[in-house]
């Protein structure tokens, strides 16, 4: 082999071995960094933060959690005995309570297929924000359930149990503005892009026309709209599509 035929062969030889050390020093930074934090997306546990909306307030029902059809092995993942935070979505935007998982998932009607129901343990209070939680965690679209480590956890758990618990008057207020917020009137997708377009708003009328869930469907584009990215970058949208729910700001 000649000097420079071999001089090739090590050059090669170098570049596959630099490939090889991102790859592993990759591997070693996802490492440091899940290890740094105290919570884990979209991962069942022992203990756990599920993200609900504003009906978890209503206490003449046996409180329950629901899954979409996307997340079903998260949700055979839980079992009964597992300890669960409810984080309540806007307007309401707090941990407010402590529940203990009673039963196995199961599949249900509605939006969300699978369910598993739960039973108070601490709560419901006037909660905490993640902030106050000392928690990085910013709920987005497709993220619902949180697994936490059990330190996160009891530190949690210690600062809902300094709070009092809500009366049944305060817990009727809740629910009034949960009812008030789901009166939105019901726009179908096709329809919402029209909206946008009519209202001049043809940028975010093209963005949410591409838009698409990891299944492929146009599931979940109203939350999109109503407070995920599209909100966030155009903030005049959710009231093109919802006119009279929403009003310019």
């Amino acid at each position: 082999m000649s000097l420079e035929h071999r001089v090739i062969e090590l050059e090669n030889e170098l570049a596959i071995l630099k490939e090889e050390m991102k790859h592993i020093k990759s591997l070693l930074k996802i490492t440091t960094e899940e290890a740094d934090f105290d919570w884990a997306a979209n991962k069942a546990g022992e203990w756990m933060i599920k993200v609900v909306y504003p009906g978890i307030y209503d206490q003449r029902m046996t409180p329950s959690v629901g899954f979409p059809k996307n997340r079903k092995k998260i949700a055979d993942q839980i079992k009964t005995g597992q300890k669960m935070f409810i984080y309540v979505t806007k307007p309401v935007k707090r941990i407010i309570g402590l529940t203990r998982v009673i039963s196995t998932v199961k599949a249900v009607e509605g939006k969300w297929p699978y369910a598993v129901d739960l039973e108070w343990v601490i709560g419901p209070k006037l909660g905490l924000t993640l902030a106050e939680t000392a928690l990085t965690i910013r709920p987005r679209i497709g993220e619902t359930l949180y697994a936490l480590k059990e330190e996160t956890a009891i530190r949690i758990m210690e600062q809902l149990q300094a709070q009092p618990d809500l009366n049944e008057d305060e817990l009727l207020i809740l629910i009034n503005q949960y009812l008030e917020l789901t009166k939105k009137e019901r726009v179908s997708y096709n329809e919402a892009i029209i909206r946008l377009k009519g209202a001049g708003l043809t940028e975010a009328a093209q963005a949410l026309s591409s838009y698409r869930a990891q299944d492929g469907s146009v599931r979940g584009w109203d939350e999109l709209a109503e407070r995920g990215e599209l909100y966030r970058r155009y903030p005049q949208a959710r009231t093109a599509i919802w006119p009279d729910t929403y009003s310019l700001t």
